[in-house]
C-alpha cells in the first residue's frame, strides 16, 4: 500500500490533512510550478486506507494503491 500525491497538482487546499484520521500528511516548504507548498505524506505507514484523502482531493492529486 502506498499514498501517491501528485504534487504538480496539489494546491494545497489541506483537505486531505484536515480529512485523514491518521494525521498523514503534512505541507512541505518545498514549492511546486504552480507556485504552491504542496502537501506531502509524511506517515503514510499509519494510513488506513479509508481514502478520504482521496476522494475529498478537488485535484485528484492523491491515489491510495
Amino acid at each position: 500500500m502506498a499514498v501517491y500525491i501528485d504534487k504538480e497538482l496539489c494546491k494545497s487546499c489541506k483537505l486531505c490533512k484536515n480529512n485523514c484520521p491518521k494525521d498523514v500528511f503534512e505541507i512541505t516548504h518545498k514549492v511546486n510550478k504552480k507556485g504552491y507548498n504542496y502537501m506531502e505524506a509524511v506517515r503514510p505507514e499509519a494510513c488506513i486506507k479509508c481514502r478520504k484523502c482521496e476522494i475529498t482531493c478537488p485535484d485528484f492529486a492523491i491515489a491510495i494503491v
